[in-house]
């Protein structure tokens, strides 16, 4: 009896726990190298220990960066990196969807965000109100391009 209840506490600590310890692909792993604020223009994303970031930055020129971002999981510890005047986040009352509006001019501006549970997360990324250029979207330290402005990741 007391193995069985060794057993069953052991489950319901790893379930509990699940909605963190899901993995997201090694790929996704690490602040992008081409991370150089103010030296590159584009989106930079990537995942490490304290949950999923979001950057942007410009070679100078102000850009309005906008988008979606939602899971099928919930959206927890959503906070603003560096954001002033206009910029903006919104998390829905559900914490699936988070909008954001960034005005980036050769500084960075962002957002930091956790996912409990869920299996995805997808981005639609707009620079300027047009979707922005997949090649300026760097995902992961390696600094992958996904295939469109609009793409899912996958746990």
């Amino acid at each position: 009896m007391k193995r069985l209840s060794a057993v069953m506490v052991f489950l319901f600590t790893m379930v509990a726990l699940s909605g963190y310890a899901l993995a997201w692909p090694g790929h996704l792993e690490g602040k992008p190298d081409a991370f150089r604020p103010g030296d590159t223009r584009g989106y930079f994303i990537w995942h490490d220990d304290n949950g999923m970031h979001l950057r942007t930055t410009t070679r100078g020129h102000e850009r309005i960066f906008t988008g979606v971002i939602r899971t099928d999981g919930k959206f927890v510890n959503v906070d603003d990196f560096k954001m002033e005047g206009n910029d903006r986040i919104r998390v829905s009352r559900d914490r699936d969807t988070i909008w954001f509006r960034l005005s980036t001019a050769g500084a960075v501006d962002g957002l930091n965000f956790r996912i409990k549970g869920g299996d995805y997360v997808h981005f639609e990324l707009y620079m300027d109100g047009h979707r922005i250029d997949r090649k300026e979207i760097f995902l992961g330290d390696r600094g992958w391009h996904p295939r469109s402005s609009s793409f899912t990741i996958h746990r």
